[in-house]
């Protein structure tokens, strides 16, 4: 009952802050840049100020509380921004075996994010210095940040400025809960079995030395939008280790494009998210 009460009164809180935006663009700002600028002017500067600032980071203010209960199609940023895409999934029966697995076909685990990691980070990002290891800035998908995370370095000194990289979440009972409850059920049952785990991943493929978020300027990596590409990668380091039992693919939404974090990058996706069961051997 709290719970629905305070998403009514932050609902009311957006309604009167964005009436409050726009009565002050209509009846001060408007006034103001009419009596400077012909009208046809003024009137187009209020609609791209009204449409493509005030009104989306409203949208996105409300969600940072009220949550968009549906299939998600990408991960975001810790303020709500849409970031990397949800487009592999991988069924096993315990942590360890997933990491096991990654490590067989080639992958690194990263490190934490700490002070100490974070300043080892910068240094090998900026000297192009070996850190295969290094952390992720943290991304959120069902309402936390990332589980755990996987990279390939393909820097030759394997440093962090050029590096395949896959996020993971473990789908628990809470996100089971959700309103598309049906959808994860569905993955389930594909690979029935006592004691299995679902992991959602996110994989990307950093491209570039520096690239700029588009949102607030802060220095990142650039990555390459094409994602299907780097999430087929990751399928392909798996498969020549022989360490998928079966594959199964679910449609979780039409073709997709979106700007991600990076400046100049749109995320290209093809709406499908593979299912792979990791094989049980203690061989691999």
């Amino acid at each position: 009952m709290i719970g629905f009460v305070l998403r009514i009164l932050w609902r009311i809180l957006i309604f009167l802050l964005g009436s409050l935006i726009v009565w002050v663009t209509v009846f001060f700002l408007f006034p103001v840049v009419d009596s400077r600028l012909p009208a046809y002017v003024a009137l187009l500067i209020m609609y791209c100020l009204l449409a493509y600032f005030v009104i989306p980071n409203l949208i996105r203010l409300f969600r940072l509380v009220i949550k968009p209960n549906h299939i998600p199609v990408y991960v975001t940023t810790a303020d709500g921004w849409s970031s990397d895409p949800v487009n592999i999934a991988f069924v096993c029966r315990s942590k360890r075996q997933l990491i096991r697995i990654m490590r067989r076909a080639g992958w690194y685990t990263a490190d934490k994010t700490t002070p100490r990691t974070t300043i080892k980070f910068i240094i090998g990002f900026i000297f192009g210095l070996p850190y295969p290891n290094a952390p992720f800035s943290n991304l959120y998908l069902f309402g936390r940040k990332h589980d755990i995370g996987f990279q390939i370095p393909t820097d030759v000194k394997l440093s962090p400025r050029h590096r395949h990289h896959v996020r993971f979440w473990l789908l628990g009972d809470d996100e089971m809960s959700h309103a598309h409850t049906s959808f994860w059920q569905h993955i389930l049952r594909l690979f029935r079995g006592p004691k299995k785990q679902l992991w959602v991943g996110a994989a990307t493929h950093d491209i570039g030395n520096f690239a700029f978020r588009t949102r607030n300027m802060q220095i990142t990596h650039k990555i390459d939008a094409n994602t299907n590409t780097e999430r087929d990668f990751l399928i392909n380091t798996l498969e020549q280790v022989h360490a998928i039992k079966r594959q199964d693919s679910v449609q979780a939404g039409a073709p997709l494009r979106f700007r991600g974090q990076t400046m100049g990058v749109s995320i290209v996706t093809d709406g499908t998210l593979p299912v792979v069961e990791l094989k049980d051997s203690l061989f691999l």
